[in-house]
This record gives structure tokens, sequence and C-alpha cells, in this order.
């Protein structure tokens, strides 16, 4: 969608690049619904728009600063602001429609009565924009993964210590999938790479220590029994 070949209906790659932001942010808000391990996480909402996904990620960035790089809330302004600008474009009325054959160069928002940019131009550079935007927000996104993970891990240690038992906290991770076409990917096929998640054990210090000393002593046996023969 980078090169003027793979243009193919202008309003459509908007609203998908939109719906692309939007399950961005949606991820970010079930990574973040995590962060209340031990607690079950709470329902996150998949079907939001992306501009009501902003107003309550920007809300749990308030209440838990600790979980957010620096950059969340400028890049969260930014969304923001492509999000109305889509919306005007997409919602713009035709002034000057030809009865005949559909086309039209004066549009204006409905409510405001405003001069919408509906070029060609116009729709291309609100649509990288908002590509843009997802790339920059996936790195946000993993910085917050991670900072969900560390937080969720410190709490399965204490309960580990504190119960004397093994804990499996889950872990987040960004749910990125990165699809090539048949001619990108140049084998006739076309791909699609995705990141799959890791499971993790938090032991208790003294059962790890005690598991520790098991194994050397049956390494040491085997080693024995090893000379031996």
């Amino acid at each position: 969608m980078t090169t003027e070949d793979h243009w193919v209906g202008n309003i459509g790659h908007l609203a998908l690049a939109d719906s692309a932001l939007g399950a961005l942010l949606t991820d970010i808000l079930q990574a973040l619904a995590q962060a209340a391990y031990p607690a079950p996480p709470a329902k996150v909402d998949v079907g939001l728009t992306t501009k009501q996904s902003v107003r309550k990620v920007e809300r749990r960035a308030h209440s838990e600063p600790h979980l957010f790089p620096s950059q969340t809330g400028a890049w969260l302004l930014e969304v923001h602001e492509a999000t109305e600008l889509r919306n005007s474009i997409l919602h713009a009325v035709a002034i000057n429609r030809c009865a005949n054959c559909g086309a039209a160069s004066h549009f204006v928002h409905p409510r405001s009565g405003q001069h919408v940019d509906r070029t060609d131009e116009a729709i291309r550079n609100l649509t990288t924009q908002m590509l843009k935007l997802r790339e920059r927000g996936i790195e946000l996104a993993e910085e917050i993964a991670q900072r969900v993970n560390a937080q969720i891990v410190a709490r399965a240690r204490a309960a580990a210590e504190a119960t004397n038992e093994i804990q499996n906290p889950p872990q987040v991770y960004p749910h990125r999938s990165v699809a090539l076409c048949a001619e990108c990917a140049g084998n006739g096929r076309g791909t699609i790479t995705a990141r799959l998640g890791t499971a993790i054990e938090i032991w208790p210090r003294e059962k790890l220590r005690a598991e520790i000393e098991r194994l050397k002593a049956e390494q040491a046996t085997r080693s024995g029994e090893t000379g031996n023969g």
C-alpha cells in the first residue's frame, strides 16, 4: 500500500488503516487488562471505535502512569486528531455531486458546515499518517507489555514466597502479525508471520534451591555410574 499501483480505492485503504490502528489500541487494552493479576482480567470490548479506544487508553495512562512510556500521551493525541480527520472525510457531504456520473469536488462536514478536503491526495496522506502511527504504536505496545509483564512477575514472585507454591502467571504480548502478498513475498503464495507468546513458572526460592540440589545430586550419581562403567 505504499506505491501508486497498490492504491485500490483510497477510502477503502483509509478505512483499513483506521481499523488496523484500532486493533492495535484494542491489543493494548487487552494487555492492560492483565495488569490486574492475580485478579482475573476485565473483559475488553473489541467492538470499540478507534476514537473510543483512545479515550480508554488515556484513562488507563492517567490512573496507572507507571505502565506507560513517556511518549504515550503525545502519540494518543496524534491518533485522536487523525481519527477526527478520518471521521470528517468519511462523513463529508457532497454539495455539487453530479446527478449523472456522481462526481463531486466540494464537500462539507454535515454538522459544522466546514469545507472538507476529500481529494485523493488528502485521503492518501491521512492513510499514510495512520499507518505510521500504527508502526510507532507497535513500539509503545511492546514497552507497555514489558511493563505489565514485569508487574505480573513481581506479584507472582511475592505469591510464590507467601504460599511456597509454583506460580504460572500470564504473560502478554502484542498480537502482531505481518502479511506479505505473493508479489511482495516473491514466492507466489504470500506469507504471514505471527508472534507466539511464552509460558513462565515462578518458583519459591527455597523450593528452587532444593530442586537445584536435587538435580546436582542426580547428575553426580549419573557421572559416578558412568565412571564406574
